[in-house]
């Protein structure tokens, strides 16, 4: 990004819409997140290796990139992330792949209706979707550590997600 592109009206009013267009999802992530920490229950999941995932989610810019980290984990620590499609692992990519990706899908069309003229449409969705990934990712990290952390904690996080 150019010096220019910083102080470019469009480019920092698409930025103020699209941060907005996502806090407007923020009670949705958390809320999914919660849940998809339910499914960690009874696992012998550790607090590092979603902090893992976390740092992989921050630092890439890839929704496969974060995708293939965890199929890595599930090769390699089947019975923590678990191997079988309705498993942690295996929903998590689900979610990345579908319920994330639609949000972003409606984040861009949010700001694209906002906005007349934006310079790259898939960039924009593509900024979405990372963003809204890192976040349910931290959500989830989390979640977690509060269902591990506290007594009766998954139980009370089921009890969030079902209010």
């Amino acid at each position: 990004m150019s010096d220019a592109s910083v102080f470019d009206p469009k480019i920092l009013r698409r930025d103020l819409l699209l941060e907005a267009a996502i806090e407007r999802r923020l009670d949705l992530l958390v809320k999914q997140a919660s849940e998809t920490a339910t499914l960690l229950e009874g696992k012998a999941m550790e607090k590092n290796q979603l902090r893992n995932l976390q740092n992989v989610a921050m630092t890439s810019r890839s929704p496969e990139v974060i995708i293939n980290f965890i199929r890595y984990q599930i090769a390699r620590e089947g019975s923590k992330w678990g191997e079988g499609q309705n498993d942690f692992g295996h929903k998590l990519i689900c979610q990345i792949r579908q319920t994330i990706k639609s949000w972003a899908q409606d984040v861009a069309n949010e700001v694209l209706q906002a906005m007349n003229d934006v310079p790259d449409r898939e960039q924009l969705f593509h900024q979405a979707y990372v963003r809204l990934i890192q976040l349910f990712i931290g959500y989830l990290n989390r979640a977690f550590y509060y269902a591990i952390e506290v007594r009766d904690g998954f139980q009370h996080l089921r009890e969030l997600v079902n209010a």
